[in-house]
């Protein structure tokens, strides 16, 4: 079949982008069956921010998100994300996604970061789970939206530096090639290379490994944003809780052993920024999150799914003082792209968390992620119409040669919990470069991806000599005129630090230029 794009992944990003395309023409998603419900999307309980309400306008969300990502996000990039949100939210509110406060107004939750209540949610507290399944179940309805059960192995790029596909390993362990004018990587991040982690464990980071491969660049690895509401249980790697930001938008508490809240002389309390109170809670022996002085019925009217998953670890939301901890949640970093998600392969695009697309700078503000994923594949698919004629019809190349070599899983147990130690909410340099030795003798031992990753963020957080957001240095306590940039990552070229508003366009994005010439603006 001649397909007008692959699709690499099925969270929001992945499956909005392949709802946005499919009018030009058939598309296929890559990925497993069910992988709706193994991606960081599903398991997002905040919402998305939009500047919706009747007390709210774009430019106050631009001016939270700008504060929110101390000195990296590209003004530009912030601007397309919050400007128009009802081009993207009018068909999900149309299909009953969201809560609503009446027929006509959605209802608008509080989160950090945020100046006012703009946060739409979906009843019950799981919005990730309604938003992925109503785009699954449009997705599979959708007559030129076609699933194949596999996973990409290694992306093609031809002669001239083209991606004109991917090579997939499927089910049944066979290599299919499946060509295409573009691919699009919509994989997710990386935050479950560390132990204690909201993510599931397919979120290693595999996406960005193939676009560096292919010769893409990627950025601010070392920006991970550790959540600190993680419900602190000892389980398996993706098995930790996460309880939402919205239950502090919803009025909890934070507090420490002796019950005392330890956020207080924070002007906006337990709504700080989420590197802000990350730090706080990881910084006490041991902290808790409470609901106790609340309204126990309101709390089970809006929280009811969530206090449904503490039940089956035996907590009581209402009742219960929740010890927290902060987990690795999401990754700053990410494949760069310019403002239509073109990495600078031409003919590759990165969407959701998988990209760095320049609107999350050091530290993501809250519920932002989905709303770029929205409004990001609907640029993907304009530039795809506007610019990419089909693939010619030629052979496919030989498929590359498949390695024994020990699974994503067998990788995870060796790597155990040496990120959480040596990169984790504070970050020591002693340990750092212990760290990073500890990675590198196992990736000259199994010479996996999966660990070349980790050595890629290990590198940009020793050389980032600086805290900024959530990346905290404990020898460089204080953020660095200097370090105001972005370190790039580039196969076969090294680590290069790039200035913020060192670009020619003065936006200061971490990708301006593809090899001869810019890309193109709209």
């Amino acid at each position: 079949m001649n397909w007008r794009a692959l699709v690499i992944g099925q969270g929001i990003a992945g499956l909005s982008t392949a709802l946005a395309i499919a009018p030009q023409g058939d598309v296929l998603v890559c990925a497993p069956p069910q992988g709706w419900q193994k991606g960081s999307t599903y398991r997002a309980q905040g919402g998305i921010a939009a500047a919706v309400g009747e007390d709210d306008d774009w430019h106050w969300h631009f001016e939270d998100t700008m504060v929110a990502t101390r000195g990296l996000a590209d003004p530009e990039a912030v601007r397309i994300l919050v400007e128009h949100p009802h081009q993207v939210l009018d068909p999900l509110l149309e299909a009953g996604v969201f809560e609503m406060a009446d027929s006509i107004h959605p209802a608008l939750g509080r989160e950090a970061g945020h100046s006012r209540s703009r946060i739409l949610h979906a009843p019950g507290g799981l919005t990730g789970q309604a938003l992925a399944r109503h785009l699954y179940q449009k997705a599979m309805s959708h007559p030129r939206v076609h699933f194949v059960d596999a996973s990409a192995q290694k992306l093609i790029v031809d002669a001239q530096g083209s991606c004109i596909g991917s090579w997939l390993f499927t089910s049944s362990s066979k290599l299919m090639g499946v060509l295409a004018p573009a691919t699009v990587l919509a994989t997710g991040g990386y935050a479950a290379l560390w132990q204690r982690t909201s993510n599931h464990p397919v979120s290693i980071g595999q996406g960005l490994m193939l676009a560096y491969e292919a010769g893409a660049e990627l950025a601010d690895l070392e920006f991970v944003q550790f959540h600190p509401t993680v419900l602190a249980q000892n389980g398996p790697r993706g098995d930790a809780l996460l309880l939402t930001e919205a239950l502090r938008g919803f009025g909890a508490h934070l507090i420490n052993y002796q019950g005392e809240r330890f956020m207080l002389d924070h002007p906006l309390k337990e709504l700080a920024g989420r590197d802000e109170v990350a730090l706080a809670v990881y910084r006490e022996p041991q902290a808790f999150l409470t609901l106790r002085h609340l309204d126990r019925q309101q709390i089970y009217h809006h929280f009811g799914q969530i206090a449904e998953l503490l039940a089956q670890r035996h907590w009581d939301l209402a009742k219960d003082l929740l010890p927290v901890a902060p987990g690795a949640h999401f990754s700053m970093g990410g494949v760069c792209t310019d403002y239509f998600g073109q990495t600078r392969v031409h003919g590759l695009y990165a969407v959701g968390e998988v990209a760095h697309t320049g609107v999350h700078g050091a530290n993501r503000l809250a519920s932002n992620s989905l709303l770029e994923a929205l409004v990001f594949s609907q640029r993907i698919a304009q530039h795809i119409a506007d610019n990419l004629q089909p693939v010619g019809n030629f052979p496919l190349p030989l498929p590359p040669t498949v390695p024994k070599a020990p699974s994503d899983t067998e990788i995870l147990g060796h790597l155990g919990d040496i990120m959480d130690q040596h990169f984790g909410v504070i970050r020591d340099p002693h340990l750092m470069a212990q760290g990073v030795e500890r990675i590198n003798f196992l990736h000259n031992r199994y010479n996996h991806r999966i660990l070349q990753l980790c050595l890629l963020i290990g590198q940009s957080a020793l050389k980032r000599e600086e805290s900024r957001g959530a990346h905290f240095r404990s020898d460089f306590p204080q953020s660095d005129n200097q370090w105001a940039g972005h370190f790039i990552h580039r196969v076969n070229r090294g680590i290069e630090f790039r200035p913020v508003g060192g670009s020619s366009n003065g936006l200061g994005h971490c990708l301006v230029q593809k090899d001869g010439g810019k890309y193109s603006r709209k």
